[in-house]
């Protein structure tokens, strides 16, 4: 597979006609036991939010049926509606904002908003808008509504900044859009198709109108994607369909995603009727809903999304290479993803996804090897299996994340396979993972829901902002200067085979000469659905909702 983020030319054919949703079948669904209720943590799942247990089993049986609306449950905030602040991914996700570029489940980058983009020379990028296109409010997705929205986001997004320098220009002529680069940049066609709140296309005027209050954006018909926002606050969010969508009216009448942080309490609701999807599911939730008729887990075709295994280089224990090294190369990743993954892991052989032509395969896992260099290192092993040095205990702190269940899963499997070693793993499952690896003093090794890949399966952005020094996500504090230099080169290469080159060149320094960072294993991208959703397509790319779902 080839995610094509440096081709310089990207041209639109017939838009695309894939179907997301589920093919009903009456007759089947029909014939599904309904239960009454389920008590999880405290709280009954098969009633309704008011308590009126009547009301949620005739919700069920509407669910069961088909009612033509779609109700998500998921883990994670949205934090605001103004791409130039933060948050604003889950407005991709959810079928609301759309980009110039998308990329396929496939990897391949394609036409979306622009049905062509081309590179002209080294510097300049020519766009050309797909016609008759408009905001969700009626005003025209043309050429100086689109300049002004990247512009804005050039000038205010600190992700955009990721993608494209401050110096970065664009501009509207005529019926095109100009884009012209400081300097040569191989990062225009994944800044254009990324999933993050980078340059998304919207009505710039509604939100400078609006000043930062995400509550005047709801109504203004700001983006141009197939559902526009009616309703809004960070725990939820409501959707109505665009009628006059480009692709043509949506098929749903009404999108609801609510934020339920606990695991349990989001599959409940589908179980219940109440909600016919539930996002971030733990790996168990598979064997437990197997054959289950009101329930169903459903995967995306490819792994791309890795569990980064972090190591902290700016106070003790993982200051020492040789630890790092032993720390990884104790970590068994096929048992990893055969132990807990429950079909949902792939195991980690390489930084990258393995279908990567830049995928380097030198993670390995070698428990003589561990402890070889930990007896180097003069650990030595104590009465209880853990190592001792200067009356200290070889411990990790091991930060999980609380709204990826899968962390934790991979922790305890983590666990029992770093104390072969004669490492102590520590599990803390934080509400808030990135605050607590702000203090240097606070974690020694972390696993997030933070991939080598972005969400539209860059891989250049996670590494500049992860690897390299000053990165806005490098809390690990790494500081490499040959890491620094391929990242300089990496922006401006846009020769496949001598970036994926670049990329090898790194992983043989992140992983195997440093041991800063491994993947602790792929994920499949997982949904637990109810009996109407059954056909549901996964994106491997987290576009969730398209103008096809439900057809």
């Amino acid at each position: 597979m080839r995610v094509s983020a440096h081709r310089t030319r990207f041209t639109a054919g017939r838009p695309n006609q894939r179907t997301n949703g589920p093919r009903r079948s009456p007759t089947i669904i029909a014939t599904l036991t309904l239960i009454v209720a389920l008590i999880v943590t405290g709280c009954s799942a098969g009633a309704s939010s008011d308590g009126n247990q009547g009301s949620a089993s005739a919700a069920k049986e509407l669910r069961a049926k088909g009612d033509g609306t779609l109700t998500i449950y998921n883990s994670y905030t949205i934090a605001g509606l103004d791409p130039a602040g933060t948050g604003t991914n889950w407005l991709f996700d959810w079928g609301v904002a759309e980009n110039l570029l998308q990329v396929e489940d496939d990897g391949s980058i394609k036409p979306w908003l622009a049905k062509d983009v081309s590179r002209d020379g080294d510097t300049r990028w020519v766009v050309t808008l797909r016609d008759g296109v408009t905001f969700q409010n009626g005003n025209p997705v043309d050429a100086e509504a689109v300049a002004a929205a990247l512009t804005r986001q050039i000038a205010k997004s600190k992700a955009a900044q990721v993608y494209l320098d401050t110096a970065t220009t664009v501009i509207a002529e005529g019926d095109k859009v100009i884009l012209t680069t400081p300097a040569p940049n191989a990062m225009v066609p994944a800044a254009l198709a990324a999933r993050d709140n980078s340059l998304q296309i919207y009505d710039v005027s509604v939100m400078d109108a609006a000043g930062g209050d995400s509550s005047k954006i709801v109504g203004k018909g700001a983006y141009s994607g197939p559902y526009e926002i009616t309703a809004w606050d960070p725990d939820n969010l409501q959707l109505k369909p665009f009628a006059k969508h480009w692709e043509g009216k949506p098929p749903l009448k009404g999108i609801t995603v609510k934020v339920v942080p606990d695991e349990q309490a989001r599959i409940a609701g589908v179980k219940s009727g109440e909600a016919d999807m539930a996002f971030y599911p733990s790996t168990s939730a598979k064997l437990e809903l197997q054959g289950d008729p009101e329930a169903a887990v459903l995967s995306s075709k490819l792994a791309l999304q890795s569990l980064l295994v972090e190591m902290n280089l700016k106070a003790g224990i993982f200051t020492d290479v040789n630890v790092r090294k032993a720390f990884t190369e104790a970590i068994d990743y096929k048992g990893i993803a055969d132990d807990v993954g429950n079909g949902q892991f792939k195991a980690a052989e390489s930084l990258y996804p393995t279908e990567m032509p830049f995928a380097l395969k030198n993670q390995k896992f070698d428990l003589k090897k561990a402890k070889s260099l930990l007896d180097d290192a003069g650990w030595t092993v104590g009465s209880d299996g853990i190592r001792e040095k200067d009356g200290q205990k070889l411990t990790v702190r091991f930060v999980t994340q609380a709204q990826g269940p899968e962390t934790v899963d991979v922790a305890i499997a983590m666990k029992d396979q770093v104390a072969k070693a004669g490492f102590d793993l520590e599990i803390n499952n934080a509400e808030d993972s990135a605050a607590v690896k702000k203090g240097p003093n606070a974690w020694e090794s972390s696993v997030a829901l933070s991939g080598s890949l972005s969400g539209t399966a860059d891989p250049i952005q996670p590494y500049l902002v992860r690897w390299v020094t000053g990165g806005s996500s490098n809390a690990q504090g790494i500081t490499n200067p040959t890491i620094d230099k391929i990242g300089d080169q990496l922006r401006g290469e846009f020769d496949d085979s001598k970036r994926d080159q670049l990329l090898k060149d790194a992983q043989k320094i992140l992983v195997a000469d440093e041991a800063y960072v491994v993947a602790g294993t792929y994920k499949y991208f997982t949904v637990v659905v109810g009996p109407a959703w059954v056909d549901y397509k996964v994106s491997s790319v987290r576009r969730h909702i398209t103008s096809q779902t439900g057809k």
